[in-house]
């Protein structure tokens, strides 16, 4: 009896443990490289909002809300994706 309570408890803990990891991965993703400007919305479950192309058109959407326009530091530029295929000559 009392090895399968330590085993209950042992599988208790290895859920915990791999959904506080799992949580943890998500929030990993929380910048849109697509877009240059993101709002930071605070609240009972804070996230970032990706989806601006200017500070101003952030601040519009904003208005009265608990949301802080930033430059997006993971912007990956218009030019990046142009730029990857392009090939080299050498002549």
């Amino acid at each position: 009896m009392k090895k399968k309570q330590e085993t209950l408890v042992r599988a208790a803990f290895l859920i915990a443990l791999i959904s506080i990891c799992g949580s943890a991965a998500a929030q990993a993703q929380a910048w849109d490289s697509r877009y240059p400007v993101c709002g930071i919305v605070y609240g009972p479950t804070s996230y970032n909002d990706c989806r601006y192309f200017t500070i101003p058109q952030c601040r519009a959407q904003a208005s009265g809300l608990p949301i802080q326009c930033v430059e997006n530091p993971y912007f990956a530029g218009a030019n990046s994706d142009s730029n990857r295929h392009r090939r080299r000559r050498f002549d």
